[in-house]
Formats: C-alpha cells, structure tokens, sequence
C-alpha cells in the first residue's frame, strides 16, 4: 500500500497471496461477526500518519461508533481491503499492483542481482527485491508422545483454518492447549456453531488475558508517574540521538535488566491506582518505547524475560474486549469452560475420543483428561524457520539466519535480512513477526502499519537509482491487531 501511495517512477508489485485475497491473511479472513478486533477502533488505522482513518471509514456505515468501539475482524478486513483498492487506483502512471494467487514454493537470490520466486503453480517470478511479509506461522504440535493423535481427525493443528471445527459436534468434549487470544477465538467459534459440550483449556500457567477496560476515562489513555516520565524522556531522547541507526543485535549504549523494569511496573502499578488510574494505562504508557527497550537487553534477559515473565507480560498486554471477557466469565460461571495450570505429558487414541495425560501445576502425579477433539490454540510457531519450505531452504542456503533467539529472522535496521556471515541483504527484506525476537512488539497493526512505511520509504530510495521498472515482490500475511 505504502508503494503504491508513493512510488513516482515506474514500479511493478507483485503481492503473492495463497487466498487471493490481498491484505487479510488468516486474522482478518474470518467470516464469524463473532471474532472482534482487541484493539478500540480508534487506533486501528492502516496508516501510520493517521491512526484514526479506521474510525472514520466505519463510521461511513456504522455513525455511531465510538473511539473505543471494538470492531468486528471481518468488518476491519474490508476496510484493508477498501485502503489497498484505493491506493492502487491513485497510483502514479506506470505503477501496478499484481495479485498472484499462489503458494511461493522456494526463493532464490541469482548471481545477476535479482530473486527467483519459484510458486507452487510452477511458474516462476523475478524481481529485484522480494520482501516476506509472511505473518504469523502456524502453531507447532507439542513435543510429546501423540499416540498417532496427529495423524487423525480428532486433532486439529491450525484454529484459524477455515474448516478448523469440522468434525466437532455439539456435544462433544474438548480440549484446547493454550489459554490466549487465540483460545478465547475458538470458544467464540465453538459457541457460533451451538456447541453445548464441556471446553477444558490448559497452559502452564492457567492464565486468561486481561480485559480491555469498558469506557476509558478522557484523557487516560496512558498514565506515568513523573519519574516514569522522566525516565522514557530520557530513552526517547537517546533512541533519537543514534538516528534510528540501532543495530538489531541489541547493542546500544545504555542496557537494561529486566528485574529492574518489572520493579519500576509495579511501582506505576501502585502509583496509578493511589492516583484513581487503572494499571492498563501504565502498560499502555511503556508501549511506544517497548521496541528499544527490549533492544537494550542482553540476550541473557531477554531469555530470562521469556523463561519466567512471557506468560503474565502477554495476559496484561494482549487483552479482550469487554463483551467478549463476560461471554467468557459466564461459561466459566456455568461450568462449560475450566481452565488449567498443567502441562501436556502425551496423548491416546481411544475408541470414543482422545485420553490426555496431564500434569497440574505444582503437582507431581499425572492424571487424564477424556474428550473428543484436541484444538491446538499455541499461537504461532515459537522458531519460524522450523519445517518453513521457504525459509528452511533460504537458511540451509545461508542466505538467511535466525535471530539470537531462534524466533524469527536476524534483520538489520531497516528489515534487511542477514545471511550465515551476518551481512545484510540489498534484496531479501522482512517486517512483522518475523522480527520478534529483535524487535518482540511486532506482530499488532499499529507497530507493523510504521515498519511497512519505513520499509517502502527505503525500498524506494534504493529503486531509485534503478531507470527500469523493476518489480516488488511481497509474499504476504497480515498482522494480527493488539
């Protein structure tokens, strides 16, 4: 979108799409009016200079929507999809947009400056610059004993796959490993579809996401204390001075430990609550400095952050919409949904279903869960590259690595990917959440809407010099909102 906006000079964009679709990937697919965005509208936009322009596009249809309204998916797919169309028809003469509908089977950098995109239909693609806005990866199957319940119809690895419930009858028992966001979805797809059984959720912590709050306060959309404000002043200022020229190594001048930072949190925490402000408004208030806070960890504290902290951060930061939080109070209240602190010890296949060997938080004897479907709600892939056709190979070629973490891709700042040798690429870009491990906010629009400007400011820049009109080539995904 943002090439299209503000390409001068003539400019071919291919955006591969398995769907055909352009812009919705698997968030913004969904068809239930069910499934809301956990963002309020307000800060929806797709543009980063104009957080707002989601608003004043649903209020076209929707007059009444208020600021803190939360919207539909399926409705904010559309929208997308209104942005991309306009784009594309006040594109400069001699700029186009192509929509191929495929899978990219292989990418491949040749020795006379340009990428092969190999495509599952078997043609091939060629460009100068390729970026892989690939979204989020599927969940991994657990790496425990299965019992062959992997290879059968009681199991079901994607909850975001369009026919992801099939089989699943009304009063069937179930299972879903993980309790976030994508948890909450699939009770909401279950109870689309009459569901009436009994849903068990399980994580090791047994932990739900906090909700959004209903109405918030004028003027307390963040809160921080003088000394907070002082404090991410003075990184603001430091981030502004290196000139956005940080490595995503994580190598900066001043690092920082995450025990301190927690410390400093909970201590907003109570400050905001003596001042009458809710807690969400300090950890809304730390999120436009999260990215260069997490790249001034050592790579020691970001592992300790994601051993022992991950699972609260993500409750607290990741929340639901307040209607869909009652739906979810009143199953538990009924007691059609349970939650568990345990983890996974295996899986059996059994004539009427499946047997779940679980071990409870705290607790040293097993005992088994009996149902009839296993929803695997994880969330994406914890190491990207793993089992990717297009990323394995880019790896084993080593024209790619993964990051420090083994998340997702090592980048440099501008989202050029590094091979084995840590160079960067002049063709080979990424954005989204395959730079989490560098960057950890990554995966929402508001954070992604700003990458993807930077991201067509530099690949203009470098097209420039180019008087052909070489092509873009963009295998495509979609952010998730939060």
């Amino acid at each position: 979108m943002h090439l299209l906006r503000s390409a001068r000079a003539p400019l071919h964009v291919a955006l591969v799409e398995r769907s055909g679709r352009a812009g919705l990937g698997l968030a913004y697919s969904t068809t239930s009016p069910c499934h809301l965005l956990n963002v309020p509208a307000a800060r929806m936009g797709a543009l980063a200079d104009d957080p707002e322009h989601f608003l004043r596009w649903v209020r076209r249809e929707l007059p009444d929507t208020a600021p803190g309204a939360f919207v539909s998916r399926q409705r904010y797919g559309r929208y997308l999809e209104s942005v991309l169309r306009e784009a594309r028809a006040r594109a400069a003469q001699g700029v186009h947009l192509e929509v191929v509908t495929s899978d990219v089977a292989s990418v491949e950098e040749t020795d006379d400056g340009a990428v092969r995109v190999a495509l599952a239909s078997g043609e091939q693609l060629e460009a100068r610059t390729v970026v892989l806005a690939l979204g989020n990866a599927l969940p991994s199957n657990l790496h425990v004993p299965d019992g062959g319940l992997y290879a059968s119809r009681r199991y079901h690895r994607s909850p975001w796959a369009q026919d992801a419930l099939r089989g699943v009858s009304a009063t069937d028992d179930v299972l879903l490993i993980g309790t976030g966001l994508t948890m909450v979805d699939t009770v909401l797809s279950l109870m689309e579809q009459g569901h009436q059984g009994h849903i068990h959720a399980l994580s090791r912590h047994g932990l739900l996401p906090h909700v959004h709050q209903e109405i918030p306060r004028a003027g307390a959309a963040t809160y921080a204390s003088p000394g907070l404000r002082e404090a991410l002043r003075a990184l603001r200022q430091e981030v502004r001075r290196e000139r956005g020229d940080m490595s995503a190594t994580g190598t900066h001048s001043v690092p920082v430990r995450i025990r301190p930072i927690l410390h400093l949190l909970r201590q907003e925490v109570r400050r905001a609550a003596e001042a009458g402000a809710d807690w969400r408004t300090v950890v809304d208030a730390l999120r436009p400095v999260t990215i260069p806070l997490w790249q001034r960890l050592p790579v020691g504290e970001r592992q300790r952050f994601l051993r022992h902290l991950r699972s609260y951060w993500d409750v607290h930061r990741h929340r639901m919409a307040p209607s869909i939080g009652e739906m979810v109070e009143r199953l538990r209240r009924e007691g059609r949904l349970t939650l568990h602190a345990a983890r996974v010890r295996g899986f059996a296949l059994e004539a009427s279903g499946v047997g779940v060997r679980v071990r409870r938080r705290g607790q040293g004897e097993e005992e088994t869960l009996h149902v009839q479907h296993v929803i695997n709600c994880t969330g994406p892939e914890g190491a990207m590259t793993r089992g990717h056709p297009v990323l394995g190979g880019l790896v084993e070629a080593g024209r790619v690595r993964p990051d420090v973490l083994g998340m997702g891709l090592a980048t440099d700042a501008d989202g050029a990917l590094l091979d084995a040798g840590g160079r960067a690429s002049g063709r080979l870009y990424t954005l989204g959440p395959p730079r989490r491990g560098e960057l950890w906010e990554t995966t929402a629009v508001p954070e992604i809407r700003g990458q993807a400007r930077e991201l067509a400011w530099h690949l203009l820049q470098r097209l420039s010099s180019t008087r052909a009109p070489w092509p873009v080539m963009e295998a495509a995904g979609a952010p998730l909102d939060g």
